[in-house]
């Protein structure tokens, strides 16, 4: 033996807490060994060997290691082997080894590795630590494949890879168990020869899991499969795997809170397909990139709280949602969303308890570039979209189609869309505030087909570039466009809807493209004449009531007349409003403008004769709906006459008397017209006079007048029985 190794013998020998100080002196493996390996007798109750370099290899494999034993500030020329060794307690403190060969090791106390560094590889595969594995500050820098291989270990309590913990190589710890956290606050993980950093798979964390304060991984980090009982914390972590999947955690579970924030980056995509959380999911404050691909996919998940990513919040390539389950809200008030010529998010078939908010917090507001994607999606509560900005360049924003809503729908207060609503077949047991939304697309801004609305939809001070479209759609109560702007080709088209309550206009100023209101219903309706634009369609609207300070009647259909084509059912539906509200006058002047409508749209031969028959109706007895109208024309034609044969009696050739014995004066010009012009009944006043010369003529021409009066008349009652529904 050596000095050194004398003196070590002979402190051994004392039993006892045995410390030795090597002062940098060697001392021989094999020797080493066999003192580690004493029997029951011999052994202290713990050794610390300090400033040691041990020569060779340091063997105890399937041996029995009754005491602890403590190396500090020790050197090993070669990795020590304690495989299938059985150890009391085994602890390294700012020792340099070039590997350490611990596989299979029992240990009744702790493993440290304490600011040490390994050259090499440590192996820890299936190795039983029952106290904790402590590995502050510890340096390993081993080969790519594998520089820590820790595949099945098992710790009872802590492990700690933190303070200035770096891994160069490939980390393993697939189907590990932590029995009590696993902290790895500012740890470093990098494999720059391998695409792994850190493989997880299966690992079992019985408390919770630190990877925050500047913890980085430079490669993939694999947790598939992980089951943490407690919370996941990576504040401040970075994960870097740029254009790879930098955390792949699909089928993790995590049994209460997990955080992705406060400074949290992720360069590469962040999967968790299929995981679950029992708390909240927080990525608040964390940037995730993956310019092109998928950021953070959390299809088929399920949070059993919350879902956060609020202001602060980065997601550069797609966030992925399909499928996914929140037991809570959904918060990204304030987030950002970039993805531009993809989906920015997509939430296809989401479930949400509760709110799903992409709003305002604060001074910031939720901004998407590229699509978001909300399609067959269950919303608990609000869908609140208020103040948010979405641009799309491929064309569509925010696409919504059956989405189910329990509350509202907000687009409102500043809400910002470059590309097209799209929210057909939505269900909305509340409403859809569209109210002071700006909305941009060079086709539909808007379309709301086939949508079911308990309450309202409300687009008061909007401004749409583009068409605002709602066909077959049923609300339950009123549809309002209050200080409008409609500025597209084709403004507003509302074909074969249904609104219970109200339906409002008032737009700001006459919308640049036409309304198509053909087939829809309304209980009440309310315009003004600002309201139409040319080549607007009414055809099968029906309405219950015009509002009070609706457009006026005159202004209504002398609108109808210039811009709209002969429609009977429109015009029968405005007369059948007025008749309801007891303006029976007014039913009367619409019914009678429907007659002239009729008229102008007959065309050819037969039209045009139709319309000179019809002309005479018109002023005689208003087409019948006005047949008292015939006393007045009666009336002016007797005037006329009676002046006419007034002046003609005084030519004693143009009448000869029937009889002899009747005196001249007995004539009477008003009598004699009334006679003629009442064909069917005789005042025989007439027979007395015989017409001579011009007054033949004019006798024939108020017979004849008479006749059409009479026409006229039975043609009006006729239709005052019988109304025509052409």
């Amino acid at each position: 033996m050596t000095p050194a190794e004398t003196e070590l013998f002979n402190a051994m020998d004392e039993l006892g807490r045995v410390e030795f100080a090597g002062a940098g002196r060697e001392i021989g493996a094999e020797f080493l060994g066999t003192q580690l390996l004493r029997g029951v007798g011999s052994r202290p109750r713990k050794l610390t060997l300090h400033d040691v370099v041990v020569v060779g290899e340091l063997d105890v494999e399937a041996g029995e290691v009754g005491f602890p034993v403590e190396f500090e500030r020790c050197t090993f020329e070669h990795a020590p082997n304690f495989e299938q060794a059985t150890v009391a307690g085994l602890y390294f403190a700012d020792c340099r080894l070039p590997g350490l060969r611990a596989s299979q090791v029992r240990l009744h106390d702790g493993l440290a590795l304490r600011d040490c560094v390994i050259n090499g590889c440590l192996r820890l595969t299936g190795a039983h630590v029952a106290g904790q594995l402590d590995m502050v500050d510890c340096v390993i820098d081993g080969p790519a494949d594998g520089a820590f291989k820790a595949d099945g270990l098992r710790v009872e309590l802590d492990v700690y890879c933190s303070g200035r913990f770096r891994v160069t190589g490939l980390t393993r710890m697939i189907g590990a168990h932590i029995g009590g956290q696993f902290i790895c606050e500012g740890a470093t993980f990098r494999n720059p020869e391998g695409e792994v950093a850190l493989q997880l798979s299966t690992l079992t964390v019985d408390e919770h899991v630190f990877w925050r304060d500047g913890f980085t991984a430079e490669g993939d980090v694999i947790l598939s499969g992980a089951t943490i009982a407690g919370r996941l914390i990576c504040d401040g972590a970075r994960f870097l795997s740029p254009g790879r999947i930098a955390l792949l955690a699909g089928g993790m579970t995590v049994g209460q809170e997990a955080e992705f924030s406060a400074g949290c980056v992720v360069d590469g995509e962040m999967n968790m397909v299929g995981s679950r959380f029992g708390g909240w999911l927080k990525l608040t404050g964390g940037e995730f990139s993956n310019p092109g691909g998928v950021a953070i996919n959390l299809t088929r998940s399920l949070t059993s709280l919350n879902l956060v990513l609020r202001e602060g919040t980065v997601v550069r390539g797609e966030l992925r949602l399909a499928g996914a389950r929140v037991d809570g809200l959904l918060g990204a008030q304030g987030a950002h969303l970039e993805n531009e010529r993809g989906v920015a998010m997509n939430a296809f078939g989401l479930k949400v308890s509760s709110d799903l908010s992409l709003s305002v917090r604060g001074d910031e507001r939720f901004r998407a570039q590229g699509r978001v994607v909300l399609s067959d999606a269950h919303i608990g509560g609000d869908l609140d979209c208020s103040g948010g900005r979405f641009d799309s360049d491929d064309g569509e924003a925010l696409i919504a189609r059956g989405v189910d809503v329990v509350r509202d729908i907000k687009l409102c207060k500043v809400f910002v869309a470059h590309g097209k609503v799209d929210l057909a077949g939505a269900s909305v047991e509340g409403k859809i505030d569209f109210t002071g939304a700006e909305l941009e697309h060079g086709e539909d801004a808007v379309r709301c087909d086939r949508v079911k609305v308990g309450h309202s939809v409300i687009f008061d001070k909007v401004r749409a570039s583009g068409r605002v479209r709602m066909c077959d759609a049923r609300i339950g109560s009123e549809l309002t466009f209050h200080k409008a702007l409609l500025r597209g080709r084709k403004a507003l088209k509302l074909r074969g809807t249904q609104v219970r309550g109200a339906l409002r206009f008032k737009f700001a100023e006459r919308p640049a493209g036409r309304i198509d209101l053909r087939q829809a219903q309304a209980g009440s309706f309310g315009d003004s004449e600002n309201d139409w634009s040319a080549g607007s369609t009414l055809d099968g609207f029906v309405y219950g009531a015009l509002r009070e300070n609706s457009m006026e009647l005159n202004k209504r259909l002398r609108w109808l007349r210039d811009n709209h084509r002969y429609v009977p059912q429109v015009y029968l539906q405005l007369a059948a409003t007025y008749a309801s509200a007891g303006q029976h006058d007014e039913a009367t002047d619409v019914l009678m403008a429907k007659e002239d409508a009729r008229r102008r749209s007959l065309s050819g031969f037969f039209g045009r004769l139709h319309r000179s028959v019809w002309w005479l109706l018109s002023p005689t007895v208003g087409y019948g709906y006005r047949p008292l109208r015939i006393l007045w024309c009666l009336g002016a034609l007797t005037l006329v006459g009676g002046f006419v044969f007034h002046l003609l009696r005084q030519d004693a050739d143009n009448f000869a008397k029937a009889r002899p014995h009747l005196d001249p004066h007995w004539f009477d010009p008003w009598l004699y017209t009334v006679d003629l012009l009442l064909p069917i009944m005789s005042l025989e006043h007439s027979q007395l006079w015989v017409p001579l010369h011009g007054a033949r003529w004019a006798s024939l021409a108020f017979t004849v007048l008479g006749w059409v009066l009479a026409v006229c008349l039975v043609t009006g009652i006729g239709r005052l029985f019988k109304r025509d529904e052409r």
